[in-house]
Parts: structure tokens; sequence; C-alpha cells
């Protein structure tokens, strides 16, 4: 992955993880829908110690960007 890309989110992947789980939402929330049907770019990748970061924003979508891990995003 690199800056610019465009990507979205591996829903499968997502809501297995700890970046799910730590917000508590339930299964079938639905406010979260935009990252894996809408593209989002990346605007920045850091290496943190857990792993490959990328920052994304939804265009259109009025959110703040995401630092989600790269292993779950899909070209």
């Amino acid at each position: 992955v690199k800056k610019g890309q465009i990507v979205r989110v591996d829903k499968e992947k997502y809501l297995n993880s700890i970046n799910y789980l730590s917000v508590g939402h339930p299964t079938y929330y639905k406010g979260l829908d935009y990252i894996y049907e809408d593209r989002g770019e990346i605007l920045d990748i850091r290496q943190f110690e857990t792993g490959e970061y990328a920052l994304i924003a939804w265009a259109g979508i009025p959110t703040s960007p995401a630092w989600l891990p790269t292993d779950m995003l899909i070209k």
C-alpha cells in the first residue's frame, strides 16, 4: 500500500480485530458500513509497535480519518 491509494476495509477482518472489539459495538451495528462499502484514500502510512497502519479518509463522509492496520485493507 502507498499514499494516495484508494482502498476499502475487509469487513470480516475488521469485525474480528481488536480495533473493532475495543469499541464495543454490537455485531448488527450499521454505523461503520461506509468503511466496507465506500472507497477511502490513504493519507499516510506509519510503522507502529503493533505493525503497519494507514491513515484513511473517506470522501463525502463527515468523519475524521482513521488509523487502520494495512493487513485489513483491500486495494
